[in-house]
């Protein structure tokens, strides 16, 4: 197989069996940090400001192969102490210390949903007045 395969057979779904191989597996993708944002440098992967929440949790995806968008990674979690490459202790970015890895951090609340792509509904029963 080469690089060209997987856009031949899993972009396009062209995909032909090799004998004895029952075909393409269906997977899921977390949508839980949709990657948007201006962020690159040093652990552009720990707690990355200016994210959004992505597509909602769902197994209706109209994709044949996507068998669910999930939230995998839980919003608002920490990914743990980010230095940026600095001596820490703190995050340069953020102005503080990042709570440990998997504890609430409330940035990581606000921050996806007011970036949520597609936006968050609001208003009652959602937030906002009622």
């Amino acid at each position: 197989m080469t690089d060209q395969w997987y856009p031949n057979n899993v972009e396009n779904q062209t995909w032909v069996p090799y004998p004895g191989d029952a075909g393409l597996t269906g997977f899921v993708i977390d949508s839980s940090r949709n990657g948007q944002g201006p962020w690159v440098g040093n652990e552009d992967w720990c707690n990355p400001p200016d994210r959004g929440l992505g597509l909602r949790p769902t197994s209706n995806t109209g994709v044949p192969l996507i068998d669910a968008y999930l939230w995998v990674k839980i919003p608002a979690e920490s990914d743990g102490s980010c230095t940026r490459g600095t001596a820490g202790p703190g995050d340069p970015v953020r102005g503080m210390v990042d709570p440990a890895a998997g504890k609430w951090f409330p940035q990581l609340a606000l921050e996806p949903a007011h970036n949520a792509t597609p936006p968050l509904k609001t208003g009652w029963p959602w937030g906002g007045g009622h």
